[in-house]
């Protein structure tokens, strides 16, 4: 799932292993990554080049 960090964050996968986020980034991580930095307010979802067609008919 690609997302735009929208401030620095951390995410944690393991105890001794953590992916740092910078602000204005955009990266394709795991749904399950995204939705949690998502739902912290620390990035947005942007979307997929077919979902912008689909919008555009």
């Amino acid at each position: 799932m690609r997302i735009q960090m929208l401030r620095d964050a951390d995410f944690r996968y393991a105890p001794a292993v953590v992916q740092s986020f910078k602000a204005g980034s955009v990266v394709n991580i795991p749904r399950a990554t995204a939705q949690t930095l998502i739902a912290s307010g620390a990035a947005k979802q942007v979307p997929t080049k077919a979902a912008k067609e689909n919008e555009n008919g």
